[in-house]
């Protein structure tokens, strides 16, 4: 049976040590363990190799914790292709838990025939006991999950995508579609994103599964649930999508009718605008703004 590494990165770990045990522990004491090979622990910036900390991982020899001295998301997943020694190569966030089968559901949907990227639905822990903002709405939502996957497996269908907290590769995706781009992705307190749906893009949609039983928890944290960080999100945002149409062009990119001011885009402000709505308007007015600001940025940044 192909056995899995898991490739967890993690950057400023002193904030999420009970989220990575806990993971951790999701990934060893279930049955799990039996479908994994190595649990690699991507250090992005050296917080936990400098920290007594890492004893609490260490102990177990599936688990193996690698430093990334160059910050970046894309960095750290990049770090632990290089270093994972599995064909079936996965990405956990650092804050999720898994389910009893996840790893089983993993391998299952590698085991078709012509299939290189397997990911599963990421669904709110606790779900029902969280309270939202009154602004919050599923337009927010999908800036940090989903609001809904679907309950069938099979190939995803645009705009439907994948998203990194729970998605696997076959190695030699690697080797035929290159690695993470490091110019998207999370750098620090920056919300760069779009670096999974940009690699997804790579990949022919016939070669992706969507594998519904490999079920990931994720827990909302209460700073996302602000208007000071979804502003700073939507602004990002912009920016993430500004690259990612330079390198693959509008007509490919899955939202391109929200990064210009289209009649879909106008028509779709007013309606927001008429409920009353005026923090998600005034958002898809700051994401524009991003996307704009984002030419400065890539030269800036060169």
């Amino acid at each position: 049976m192909n056995l899995i590494t898991v490739i967890i990165p993690t950057y400023k770990h002193n904030n999420r040590l009970n989220d990575l045990v806990n993971l951790i522990q999701t990934l060893l004491v279930t049955s799990n363990t039996k479908c994994i090979e190595e649990i690699l622990i991507i250090d992005n910036g050296n917080s936990l190799i400098t920290s007594s900390d890492n004893l609490k991982f260490v102990t177990h020899n599936k688990v193996r914790i690698i430093g990334e001295p160059q910050i970046g998301l894309s960095y750290a997943r990049n770090a632990g292709v290089i270093s994972a020694e599995t064909n079936i190569i996965a990405f956990l966030d650092d804050d999720v838990v898994v389910s009893e089968f996840w790893a089983e559901n993993i391998i299952r949907g590698h085991s078709r025939n012509g299939i290189f990227c397997v990911g599963g639905p990421v669904l709110i822990k606790d779900e029902g006991k969280k309270r939202y903002p009154t602004w919050f709405s599923d337009y927010f939502l999908r800036f940090i999950l989903p609001p809904h996957f679907p309950k069938q497996s099979g190939h995803p269908q645009p705009p439907y995508y994948l998203i990194g907290a729970n998605i696997s590769f076959k190695r030699e995706t690697f080797e035929k579609f290159g690695l993470f781009d490091p110019t998207l992705g999370r750098k620090g307190s920056n919300l760069l994103s779009n670096e999974d749906i940009e690699y997804l893009t790579r990949i022919p949609l016939n070669q992706i599964w969507y594998e519904s039983g490999a079920i990931v928890l994720e827990k909302i944290i209460e700073k996302r649930l602000t208007k000071t960080f979804m502003a700073r999100r939507l602004f990002w945002q912009g920016v993430s999508d500004y690259i990612m149409v330079k390198k693959r062009g509008l007509e490919n990119f899955y939202d391109n009718k929200e990064v210009r001011f289209t009649p879909f885009l106008f028509k779709k402000l007013i309606f927001t605008i008429k409920k009353s709505c005026f923090f998600e308007a005034l958002c898809m007015l700051i994401r524009l703004f991003g996307y704009k600001f984002g030419n400065f940025y890539t030269k800036k940044e060169r």
